[in-house]
């Protein structure tokens, strides 16, 4: 049954929330695919804390209306579906990735990471990339290795000044000399 002017409306209007609180936008070909992987993925995808859409494409073209997303309106023909994710891009392309290894008929076409058009080689690469609070984790290491190694070297010393002075304490001592207080 086809939608009316108000349903069209309210679709486009939810898409276009969806984009604009979205840090990256997917785009795929789910051309084939059973309903059951859709609904496995979409929860993988929620699980990314993202949304996965089936969308006109044009519906698509009005929410990229932009000049900067020329490239990206290009490639909305056939069965399109958008992946919008709200927190970490890495995490949901990562998700998608690893869905199209074990569902060869969800295919990557596109995608936008803060305004920019990445194609479906550069969201691989994306997925490769550790997630955020890893990548967080190993900048406070790399942040806190020099304190530590320097630390490490202040502690070396001090026992080696220590180790001297117990060296000269048991030479007086083994001399029958007063040993200094230590």
């Amino acid at each position: 049954m086809p939608l009316n002017r108000e349903q069209k409306t309210q679709n486009l209007d939810e898409v276009q929330k969806l984009f604009d609180s979205s840090k990256v936008v997917v785009l795929t070909d789910y051309k084939g695919i059973k309903v059951e992987d859709v609904t496995a993925l979409r929860r993988q995808v929620r699980d990314a804390k993202g949304r996965f859409k089936v969308v006109k494409n044009t519906l698509s073209r009005k929410v990229f209306k932009d000049d900067k997303y020329a490239d990206f309106r290009k490639l909305l023909e056939g069965s399109s579906a958008l992946a919008f994710g709200t927190e970490d891009p890495v995490e949901l392309v990562k998700k998608i990735t690893e869905f199209t290894k074990t569902n060869k008929q969800l295919t990557v076409r596109a995608g936008l990471l803060d305004g920019e058009v990445l194609t479906a080689a550069q969201l691989n690469v994306l997925a490769t990339l550790p997630s955020r609070p890893v990548l967080l984790a190993q900048v406070l290491g790399w942040l806190n290795a020099p304190m530590g190694n320097f630390l490490g070297i202040l502690d070396a010393q001090m026992g080696n000044f220590l180790n001297l002075l117990k060296g000269i304490e048991d030479d007086k001592q083994k001399s029958g000399g007063d040993a200094p207080a230590a």
